[in-house]
């Protein structure tokens, strides 16, 4: 056809389909393997930290009912949200299937 001998047209076919399907495993194994750290504010403002204690800088706030994921990581009474972002933990309610 293009000149390119159908088992050669074959094997690159082949190999793309075995990337792929480990790619797609791989992916699922990381989604299985994070757990899923979701939470709704349950306060009118609830202020966003620099940092685990409540002297740290704010640095944002959630509100009422706002859907928001986090870490497992629990310091002082304040869950890590992100990076150097952390709330009190007081006011995070955990979400339906939350696995944190």
């Amino acid at each position: 056809m293009f000149g390119i001998p159908v088992i050669k047209l074959a094997v690159v076919g082949g190999v793309g389909v075995v990337a792929f399907a480990m790619v797609a495993h791989h992916n699922a194994e990381a989604s299985q393997g994070n757990p899923q750290c979701a939470f709704t504010v349950n306060a009118d403002v609830l202020n966003v930290r620099a940092g685990p204690v409540t002297s740290a800088r704010v640095v944002g706030r959630l509100v009422q009912s706002q859907p928001v994921t986090a870490q497992p990581v629990v310091q002082n009474g304040f869950r890590q949200l992100d990076g150097r972002r952390w709330a009190s933990a007081d006011y995070l309610v955990a979400a339906a299937g939350n696995t944190c």
